[in-house]
């Protein structure tokens, strides 16, 4: 099958060349042929077809809802859905659970009419399960998921699934999760595109948690403007999600910002102590210096003395915190009510479930679990501190973005956005993209930044899977 992009579909939709039922039926024929191998897909939505038959008649009838009406996509399998599919965040221990509610974002999706067409794997509990080098892409229930490129490409994680699903073209669009590197480190191991959202953009209601402060859903793609029109989609303050908040009143509009000039924006191209870059990524920064003055973008070249951000002991008490509370949310929908419980579950069947240990999930539940801990509060205030100098050099400097090779603490900790584009044809073992960083709230700017960027080069090219 010739891979598409969503608005190629889209168009496809609007004129008639196509139906969902078609579209469904294709991407689970892609599914079966490659999942085997791949182990991208969790869960299979039985309800597929059916909607898709009814949605092909609405739109028929009555028009089409939004621009994902009749796409089918796949959703990371830690966010709840209120059908037959499971959540259980390719943990074992949550193998019987079939949520009561679903997510604030799956709604909007539905809404929207978009096909749930299953759920993706994931590193189990969003690679918050064991310190003993758990390989990316993991999990108890489901196994390991494969890169489409090579074998022996580490896929990374936590939204493994989603990102591979994508790459394989299994799917045309994802969403995944991230807390610190989730969405960056799939995407840019799989050679796609992936936004995480500005902390506060999108509810994380209905979502297996880590850290209420920095957890967010994004959507992962081939194309910075398919990623956009997703997000536009799944954006929005929630009631249920007290982080979460509209736009500002003066926000530029997503679905359309990858169609903004970027002439005359200010980009600063990063380069951080204490990493040591190849002759490849030099290659890459300079190649992108090149590209974006051609498109009249301002370039300024930045040494950025960076400092440790230890996050995973603030991430203890949350994790802690925030699963407890989510399990309590589930009560009587599986036998799990606390992480203490899953604990002792994975301890009674250590086969299946502790091939690598559960270590974090013990340290986890060592911690109080009190987000008003004298020592949990010292840890966070040190961390935003660290993490905010994003942020402050943008505004000091009057950029509109920062461009690296590689993805960092400093986005996900402090709330900021970030957006990662292939910076290669992937004919080797070594993916190479570049994030970009932009001021909070800023999505609207960073993604036309970052869609001329891709434009320009247009470096991604699919995998070989035949």
């Amino acid at each position: 099958m010739i891979e598409k992009t969503l608005q190629e579909l889209i168009f496809e939709l609007r004129n008639h060349t196509t139906n969902s039922e078609q579209l469904v039926k294709t991407y689970l024929s892609q599914i079966e042929r490659y999942d085997g191998i791949l182990n991208a897909v969790a869960e299979l939505n039985e309800e597929a077809l059916k909607t898709a038959r009814a949605l092909d008649k609405e739109a028929a009838e009555k028009g089409f809802r939004s621009l994902l009406h009749g796409i089918p996509l796949l959703i990371k399998d830690n966010i709840n859905t209120s059908d037959s599919m499971h959540t259980t965040a390719n943990s074992e221990a949550l193998s019987d659970l079939i949520t009561p509610y679903e997510a604030t974002i799956v709604t909007k999706l539905r809404d929207a009419g978009a096909i749930i067409l299953g759920k993706a794997n994931l590193s189990e509990f969003a690679y918050f399960m064991s310190f003993d080098k758990m390989p990316s892409g993991y999990g108890s229930r489901n196994g390991q998921v494969v890169s489409p490129y090579h074998s022996s490409i580490d896929p990374l994680g936590s939204s493994t699934g989603s990102a591979v699903a994508v790459a394989a073209n299994m799917i045309p669009v994802a969403i995944g999760t991230e807390t610190n590197g989730s969405l960056m480190a799939p995407a840019y191991q799989n050679s796609i595109v992936s936004i995480k959202p500005t902390f506060g953009r999108v509810s994380r209601y209905g979502i297996i948690p880590i850290s209420v402060y920095q957890d967010t859903a994004g959507p992962m793609a081939k194309t910075v403007a398919d990623c956009a029109i997703l997000l536009d989609i799944i954006q929005g303050g929630d009631p249920l999600d007290p982080m979460t908040q509209d736009e500002p009143a003066n926000a530029l509009s997503l679905s359309d910002a990858f169609k903004l000039d970027v002439s005359g924006r200010k980009v600063g191209i990063v380069t951080l102590s204490g990493y040591q870059y190849d002759e490849e990524e030099l290659a890459i920064l300079n190649d992108a210096k090149e590209h974006l003055i051609k498109l009249g973008i301002e370039i300024e070249e930045i040494a950025f003395e960076s400092h440790s951000m230890p996050n995973t002991k603030s991430m203890l008490y949350e994790f802690k915190n925030g699963l407890n509370n989510y399990l309590e949310s589930v009560k009587g929908y599986t036998k799990m009510t606390s992480l203490a419980d899953i604990i002792a579950y994975n301890t009674a069947h250590s086969e299946k479930c502790l091939r690598y240990g559960q270590s974090i999930l013990e340290a986890a539940e060592k911690t109080s679990g009190d987000l008003n801990d004298p020592e949990y509060l010292k840890i966070r205030e040190a961390l935003l501190v660290e993490a905010n100098r994003f942020e402050t050099l943008m505004k000091e400097r009057n950029l509109d973005a920062l461009i690296s090779t590689i993805w960092t603490s400093y986005a996900p900790i402090a709330g900021n956005p970030s957006i990662c584009v292939p910076a290669k044809a992937l004919v080797d073992l070594k993916p190479r993209s570049l994030i970009f960083v932009g001021k909070k709230w800023d999505d609207a700017r960073l993604i036309s930044i970052a869609h001329a960027y891709e434009q320009a080069t247009r470096y991604r090219i699919p995998p070989k899977l035949d």
